[in-house]
């Protein structure tokens, strides 16, 4: 087994500020609708797990990680992969460090799951990328995002042509659509929904399966009080990493969950960071799916203030915009903060809030 101990010059993938001759390490992995949590000493001996928590004990989750963080004066290194979107941000926002590991550093994934928690606490140090709040969960992947990007165009115009695209409306209409990702969040959601209730206007959730398998009773919620609901996959992976079967999976288990409280299953989905390649877009498109994007992105994700929020939004929102915020994926009181100042900001200007499949 693989052990942190290092004793060369820290890995380009990123600055490694902790002594790894000292560093326990975390692995948290998924299956399911559960994480699994191993925490191994510098040894390699477990000291946790594997435990497993269900996605309403990812407080708790957290607190044991924080717990052991502190018994080593902060030398705990949480690792996830690729496909584990849905936690980097809480464990970040908690003052955790958080490393990501690449599909090509491990073995071969299960069918609906990451590799096992014990397999990513052993993984080679030097072979992980350093997560931060500024760059996200795709820290160090900008080239090969931006690659895969721009590879999409065509399948992009054609899927448009055929009502399978959106990224924003028309603009003939004075409206705008609010979406937020990531979510249901116990705490963030409900905040949400009550300043929109307040203001009786209707958005867009575009909800992870691990967090609406927790939380039936929020989907349940936004549905009732007239919002529109989207797919935005199980585990909020990066798409180019998964094959097909894996991206049907994760779709397909999203929809079921969601559909199962909602009445119908989702048609409009958002694929996480907005990660594609053609051949991704054809998959969703298979589904009989229609990828939804965004024109204005509020980066809360990067937690730079509310007032920046704020001005992220309503500078550059427009009639037929499609605005991304989230609800959930870490701390977003920011963005609870600043949604109420957006929306008056926005009706001052004269446009209508819809969902996204209503905007014109």
């Amino acid at each position: 087994m693989r052990l942190w101990r290092r004793r060369s010059t820290p890995a380009a993938t990123g600055p490694r500020p902790l002594n790894l001759l000292a560093v326990w390490v975390a692995g948290i992995g998924w299956r399911g609708g559960e994480y699994e949590v191993v925490v191994v000493d510098e040894q390699g001996h477990a000291m946790v797990g594997p435990t497993v928590f269900g996605g309403r004990r990812v407080g708790e989750l957290v607190r044991v990680l924080l717990d052991h963080a502190a018994r080593r004066g902060g030398a705990l290194c949480c690792v996830v992969d690729s496909t584990n979107g849905t936690l980097d941000g809480h464990l970040m926002a908690a003052g955790l460090a958080v490393y990501r590991a690449d599909p090509w550093v491990l073995p071969d994934r299960p069918p609906h799951g990451s590799v096992p928690a014990r397999v990513l606490a052993a993984t080679d140090p030097a072979r992980l990328t350093r997560l931060r709040p500024e760059t996200g969960s795709l820290g160090g992947r900008d080239a090969d995002y931006r690659a895969a990007v721009a590879a999409c165009a065509a399948a992009e115009g054609e899927l448009a042509r055929s009502g399978r695209w959106l990224v924003r409306g028309s603009g003939t209409r004075p409206e705008i659509a609010l979406t937020f990702d990531d979510g249901p969040h116990p705490v963030f959601t409900p905040l949400v929904l009550d300043i929109l209730a307040r203001y009786r206007i209707r958005a867009t959730f575009f909800c992870v399966g691990l967090c609406a398998i927790a939380y039936p009773e929020l989907v349940a919620r936004i549905a009732t009080e007239g919002h529109a609901i989207g797919n935005h996959t199980w585990s909020h992976p990066y798409l180019p990493d998964l094959t097909r079967d894996e991206v049907v999976r994760q779709v397909e288990a999203t929809g079921q969950v969601l559909g199962a409280v909602a009445g119908t299953a989702p048609v409009m989905m958002r694929p996480p960071y907005g990660s594609r390649t053609p051949a991704v877009l054809r998959w969703l498109a298979d589904r009989d799916l229609t990828t939804v994007l965004f024109d204005v992105d509020a980066r809360d994700w990067t937690t730079p203030g509310t007032d920046a929020i704020v001005a992220a939004v309503t500078s550059a929102a427009a009639p037929g915009s499609i605005v991304l915020m989230h609800d959930a994926g870490g701390d977003r009181t920011q963005t609870v903060g600043a949604l109420p100042r957006i929306v008056e900001a926005l009706l001052g200007r004269g446009l209508r809030f819809v969902t996204v499949d209503r905007i014109g």
